[in-house]
């Protein structure tokens, strides 16, 4: 799935991937399948569909968001996750995609918004090239004069960095063990994301290792300049690299409700 051909790049005082007006449907018609399987995978959705002589659309209706905070949010999360993958594909990062397992459909997800890494492959010990990147993402699609999101996804990647990472890894060592305890579970697949996982919980004693920290804001078309426009303070950041992205779409409100619209009728 590519994704950030539909963009034009730019640079400010950030990234900036500004969506082309005239490419929006083909945007977001990629998007439907790929955000149902980071809710579920299919085998799982049938399985359910199958034990509890069920209905595909009931079953989501069990899992998506329906509330708009969440919708909105959820949307800004998964796109960072795709967008980043992709712009770091040459590193072949991966990570989980963790709104399979969200307690509450409702609820966001915890932790780090998004956590990609990438293990030099081949190598007989840990590499400071191994690297580690976290996304926290920021949603604005309506008139909100009081919020902004750029400063607010630069505070939320700052927390990222100070503590929240840490905080990240250890629970998605849990997931993974977890997840190894299912019947027809990947189990060398999992044991190999934690040993991963470990690598970098242990980095002060394996080795230093590359970390990215990334602020992304998604705002609306309409509000793009002025948010752009605005003062920003930027962490000081050691020991890593801090980046923030603006992306700018049109009709974010519609995007995102049409997607979700969209996933129960696959």
């Amino acid at each position: 799935m590519e994704l950030l051909k539909h963009f034009e790049d730019g640079a400010e005082n950030f990234v900036i991937l500004s969506l082309k007006d005239n490419e929006w449907d083909e945007f977001i018609a990629k998007l439907p399948i790929p955000y149902k399987n980071c809710y579920i995978p299919d085998n799982e959705l049938q399985h359910r569909i199958k034990t509890f002589s069920s209905t595909k659309e009931k079953e989501l209706s069990e899992i998506l968001p329906s509330i708009g905070k969440i919708l909105s949010g959820d949307f800004g999360e998964i796109l960072s996750y795709f967008l980043f993958k992709e712009r770091h594909k040459k590193r072949k990062v991966d990570g989980p995609k963790k709104w399979r397992w969200k307690q509450e459909k409702n609820v966001a997800a915890p932790y780090t918004d998004v956590i990609l890494f990438s293990i030099k492959k081949g190598a007989t010990k840990p590499s400071k090239d191994d690297l580690l990147i976290s996304v926290e993402s920021k949603m604005k699609a309506t008139t909100n004069n009081g919020y902004h999101p750029i400063q607010n996804a630069i505070a939320g990647a700052e927390k990222d960095y100070v503590s929240r990472i840490a905080n990240s890894l250890s629970w998605l060592r849990k997931k993974y063990k977890d997840e190894s305890l299912k019947v027809n579970a990947p189990v060398a697949e999992l044991n190999e994301l934690v040993d991963s996982i470990e690598r970098f919980i242990k980095s002060e004693t394996v080795g230093e290792y590359s970390k990215q920290i990334n602020a992304v804001a998604f705002v609306d078309k309409t509000f793009f300049k002025d948010e752009v426009a605005k003062t920003v303070t930027i962490p000081s950041v050691s020991g890593a690299t801090f980046e923030i992205v603006v992306v700018s779409i049109k009709d974010l409100k519609k995007a995102y409700e049409n997607v979700f619209t969209e996933i129960p009728k696959l």
